[in-house]
């Protein structure tokens, strides 16, 4: 019995961590795209969060804004004109995505968070500045 355990101790010890690949860097992507869908018949203020969504990335995100790199739209879900833009996402009420965009490739990604924040002013800027942070910069 003590054979067997010296030898499994020395079989664990003579067997190296095999080493790790160095990470990519990230590749931002080419666009990103950020919409907010909401329900215009169940209340005026299901708004609200889309419009801090959009000051929130004017004031932070102004650059990636005026060049294109970064887009924000807001789509009345009752509105005839966004029925394919709302298949496309799948979007109910107060939902809000991400589209990350390299050449032709589209990532959508859903932000389900915004139902625990769409109150709280501070923390939808937190999301919504962590988010864009780390997909602007290709970290996602």
């Amino acid at each position: 019995m003590l054979s067997l355990l010296a030898f499994a101790l020395l079989s664990a010890c003579s067997n190296p961590v095999p080493p790790t690949a160095p990470k990519e860097p990230p590749i931002p992507p080419d666009r990103v795209d950020l919409v907010y869908f909401y329900d215009s018949k169940i209340c005026h203020c299901q708004i609200a969060p889309g419009e801090r969504i959009q000051s929130t990335l004017f004031i932070n995100f102004g650059g990636d804004l005026a060049s294109g790199k970064l887009t924000y739209q807001t789509i009345d879900l009752n509105d005839a004109n966004n029925a394919a833009t709302v298949n496309k996402y799948g979007a109910i009420s107060q939902s809000l995505f991400i589209n990350v965009v390299r050449g032709d490739a589209e990532q959508i990604i859903a932000v389900p968070e915004i139902l625990l924040v769409k109150d709280d002013n501070e923390a939808l800027d937190r999301l919504v500045n962590t988010r864009m942070r780390e997909y602007l910069a290709g970290e996602e």
